[in-house]
């Protein structure tokens, strides 16, 4: 059992106050330490937002979920603890529809179950976890565009149950065409608000 599933009334409640704030909880770690109990959620924007969550609201929502934290013993028990709020870094593994969804509009550096690597830019993710992205090989240590390999369509699918291992790539400059690009690949019918094109990294 998870240590999140240990606390599901403290899961239960600062999901609660998070939504206050527009934010999910992504994850959630308590654990003794040096007589202190240690609480670490890491804390995201919902699925279908992209971009990061902005840190002053981070730290509003950590406040209040301290101050909850402090006036009910029954959450993580009596005594001293020490509350961390954090969002997830560029370096998380993609292994959830959910992070994909979130990572919408990101390059990614993904390998399949069967060994195949592909950097390419997260489109989608269908209601059935297939992962739609477009392939982007980027350019080679002599600054030359790389080709996509013969026989490869540019926009792949990709169950996600098939997926091994993923994860986002910095860049510093997302292609001219990434906002037609995302708006071309929203559902006219799609939950939530049209997401934002990805910011470029700082």
């Amino acid at each position: 059992m998870s240590a999140s599933e240990q606390h599901p009334e403290l899961r239960e409640v600062a999901g609660g106050i998070l939504e206050r704030f527009g934010l999910v909880l992504d994850d959630l770690v308590v654990r003794p330490r040096n007589g202190t109990t240690e609480v670490r959620l890491v804390v995201d924007l919902p699925e279908h937002c992209t971009g990061s969550a902005d840190l002053d609201t981070v730290a509003e929502a950590s406040s209040a979920i301290s101050e909850q934290i402090d006036a009910d013993d029954s959450l993580i028990g009596p005594g001293p603890s020490v509350l961390e709020v954090t969002t997830p870094g560029v370096d998380r593994p993609l292994t959830t529809a959910r992070h994909f969804r979130r990572a919408r509009g990101r390059l990614v550096l993904l390998r399949t179950v069967d060994g195949a690597e592909h950097r390419a830019r997260v489109l989608a993710v269908d209601d059935d976890e297939m992962l739609r992205l477009r392939q982007e090989p980027g350019t080679d240590e002599r600054g030359r565009p790389r080709r996509i390999p013969k026989g490869t369509p540019e926009q792949l699918s990709i169950p996600l149950t098939e997926v091994d291992s993923a994860r986002v790539q910095i860049e510093f400059d997302p292609p001219a065409d990434l906002e037609q690009l995302l708006a071309d690949d929203t559902p006219a019918d799609a939950d939530g608000p049209e997401p934002d094109a990805a910011p470029k990294e700082s």
